[in-house]
């Protein structure tokens, strides 16, 4: 543990000095920070080759999937990108139908005729990055010294800044904030719209492992997928159209059929989503105490009623199996977050560099006028808002999101609410009023399922009373739960029964006649959902704080400045916290010994299928012709030295949306894909373990097998370039 914590702070105090390749930087400056150890490590591109403006860069084949959600790149001059099967999951379950299963059967388009439209899909080009930090912190001054600055003043100076520059652009405009104000830089991104899926193998080659395997080493996913862009003749962007035509991309990657090694330099470019590395000591013991039991308790109580019901039931598998991914994933997460929170005890690690901060804020009068209250305000504000917290976390984890009928309650009391302010006497399902309301609703019923649902909601319902005092649940809660005596079951029994929102059919059916706000509300899942106020739990956590005379967020930023000047003071290089705009980590392939007298392999290969299948258990299932394929070795070009190589593991610094992100090597070619990272890397968000965090890849050759030898989709291959 002594070596730990050594290591540990040492990576605090000097990020810059990457000890294991530690920070996701911004591809527009890493040159001025981490270029050198790029090159001593095994780069041997330029910084011009990594990224330009001009798009002829490894940045001009890299985009962003569906504004961020995860990261793809371009691997042929036809505008075929490669991303993550669990990055498409969502749309491969939604394009599935009973008849045409695709993510049972997997889908693999043979021509482009046969590729299949994503409504509402988006994949973005990075085109071009602008400072405009002089000017947003004009604005902010200005706002401050006005008192206009309030909550949403950050948000304001983006939007202004936004409404600037992105009038005389083709481009769409997002600015961004880095290290908390300390830089503002303006992103113009080429938005494409027509986004048609090519190939996907099925679930039990993309996911195989399921939740098992989730967050785990040794792995064998086939995690992959293909979409094509299409523009139109122009090659620009354009809504979805049959003339459409496969864009034509400045830049692709070149395919590595040579494999990795232990050693080998690895390089990953992508969309990172949020990290919160200058989170103090004391949010991190919120959120390891607090927040993640509440989530963890929930969401697996959820797993669990939902997979009791999908394995029950196929027709409820399909329904609810992009959900049940969705829920086990963070799920998964918050658990093995925990644990490393506590073995690797970041909070400690944190609390020492803390006690180097408050040495550095005593230097000088003007560091103790700015930043001398910062931590005495932080240890008093957690402490004072820590039951408001878990109150909060049980709001949102248990009443407001679990159940989708009660979801659609929330909807139709918003709509009431509306009608009331606007004096609208009464609405039918046919009326501009209903419309917005009814079109999520429809949306969400598509993958919906009455039992389980009911069955959730019970379970969560008693989570929430069990957790919640009554004077929070509002006058309706209180009533019916005293006239069930307080019997969960029993409650959702008779919401369910007697409510328009427990199925489409009866919610359509309801609002056939026109019905008053009055009416509406005597429906018990409307009732119920408006019983229970959100401000209850939001003014909560403010008075809470309020009462300690404190602003817990104002001081998390003020916190997180005077951490960033520390650093600047000592010279250190930083990168800021990721927020879903392009980065690069750099590291090398490394194999892990995450526990005492534990060595993993830093990759692995085909023959785990075979060791891991199980017809009884969905999760790792290998069908008939996977089976046959690895027992008659036939990997034709793909293997090596007789083996077929399934995953591999680096020491890279990635996080959620880097899922699908391209694993390069040192002269940029396309050695894998980024799409898990290991249980002991699980605390990464807040801090970065300099030995036991890894990137989970896989390997391109085994894509490429897959693609030939099981699809037969050979013709895809020959689109891409293939280098040795």
């Amino acid at each position: 543990m002594k070596k730990i914590l050594i290591y540990a702070l040492l990576a605090l105090l000097a990020p810059a000095s990457a000890m294991a390749d530690e920070g996701m930087w911004l591809v527009n400056l890493f040159e001025s920070s981490i270029y050198p150890q790029m090159k001593k490590k095994g780069l041997k591109l330029k910084p011009g080759e990594i990224y330009n403006e001009r798009g002829t860069a490894l940045s001009g084949a890299i985009v962003a999937v569906d504004y961020g959600m995860g990261t793809g790149s371009v691997i042929s001059d036809r505008g075929l990108v490669i991303t993550n099967h669990h990055v498409a999951y969502g749309d491969i379950h939604d394009l599935s139908t009973p008849e045409n299963n695709y993510l049972e059967n997997g889908f693999w388009a043979a021509t482009e005729q046969d590729e299949l439209p994503v409504k509402g899909k988006t994949v973005m080009f990075l085109r071009r990055i602008a400072d405009v930090t002089d000017e947003a912190m004009e604005m902010r001054d200005s706002m401050i010294r006005e008192g206009k600055f309030g909550v949403f003043g950050t948000r304001k100076i983006y939007g202004a800044i936004e409404k600037k520059y992105g009038k005389d652009t083709p481009y769409e405009v997002s600015c961004a904030s880095m290290w908390r104000g300390e830089k503002y830089l303006l992103f113009y991104y080429e938005v494409y719209k027509d986004v048609r899926l090519v190939g996907a193998p099925p679930e039990k080659i993309g996911a195989f492992g399921g939740n098992q395997d989730n967050w785990g080493w040794p792995q064998h996913k086939g995690d992959f997928a293909l979409y094509r862009v299409y523009g139109d003749k122009d090659g620009k962007p354009a809504p979805y159209s049959k003339d459409n035509v496969p864009i034509k991309p400045a830049k692709v990657l070149d395919i590595s059929t040579g494999g990795v090694h232990e050693g080998d330099y690895t390089m990953v470019l992508g969309f990172p989503g949020r990290t919160n590395r200058y989170m103090s000591s004391f949010a991190v013991a919120e959120k390891q105490q607090v927040v993640n039991p509440v989530v963890i308790r929930a969401r697996h109580e959820r797993m669990e009623i939902i997979k009791k019901h999908m394995e029950a039931d196929p027709k409820v598998r399909l329904l609810y199996s992009d959900k049940y991914f969705n829920l086990s994933n963070y799920a998964d997460y918050a658990t093995w977050e925990n644990i490393c929170l506590r073995r690797y005890d970041v909070a400690g690690i944190r609390e020492a560099e803390e006690t180097e901060l408050q040495r550095w804020i005593a230097e000088t009068p003007e560091r103790q006028t700015e930043y001398g209250r910062v931590l005495a305000d932080l240890k008093k504000g957690y402490a004072a808002r820590a039951e408001a917290v878990r109150r909060k976390n049980y709001f949102q984890e248990a009443w407001i999101s679990p159940s989708d009928a009660l979801m659609t309650g929330f909807r139709v009391a918003s709509m009431v609410n509306r009608m009331r302010k606007e004096k609208i006497d009464s609405v039918r399902v046919t009326d501009k009023a209903f419309a917005y309301a009814l079109n999520l609703t429809k949306k969400m019923y598509a993958a919906y399922d009455p039992a389980t649902d009911q069955e959730i909601f019970a379970a969560m319902l008693k989570l929430f009373t069990d957790n919640v005092p009554p004077q929070m649940w509002g006058d309706y809660l209180q009533q019916v739960y005293t006239r069930y005596d307080g019997n969960a079951e029993a409650i959702a029994d008779y919401a369910f029964r007697n409510s328009a929102c427990a199925t489409l059919e009866k919610l359509c059916e309801y609002f056939e006649t026109p019905r008053t706000a009055d009416q509406i509300m005597q429906d018990p899942l409307v009732a119920l959902a408006a019983s229970v106020s959100t401000m209850t739990f939001s003014d909560g956590v403010r008075n809470a704080e309020e009462e300690a005379e404190t602003d817990v967020d104002k001081t998390e930023s003020l916190y997180a400045k005077a951490l960033y000047r520390m650093r600047e003071s000592k010279g250190l290089p930083q990168y800021p916290d990721a927020n879903s705009t392009m980065r690069i980590t750099f590291g090398n392939v490394e194999s892990i010994s995450p526990y005492d007298a534990v060595k993993y392999d830093f990759r692995t290969t085909v023959d785990g299928y075979l060791e891991k299948n199980d017809p009884k258990d969905f999760e790792f299932r290998v069908d008939d012709k996977m089976f046959s394929l690895i027992r008659a070795k036939d990997w034709g070009r793909w293997g090596e030295k007789g083996v077929l190589y399934t995953d591999f593991i680096t020491n890279n610094d990635i996080t959620g949306g880097n899922s699908g992100s391209p694993v390069l090597n040192g002269r940029g070619n396309l050695v894998g894909l980024a799409f898990d990272g290991n249980r002991e890397s699980m605390s990464g968000n807040i801090y970065f373990h300099p030995e036991y965090a890894r990137t989970v890849c896989v390997d391109i050759r085994f894509v490429l097998w897959i693609i030939d030898r099981y699809a037969g989709a050979s013709g895809l291959i020959e689109e891409m370039c293939l280098v040795k």
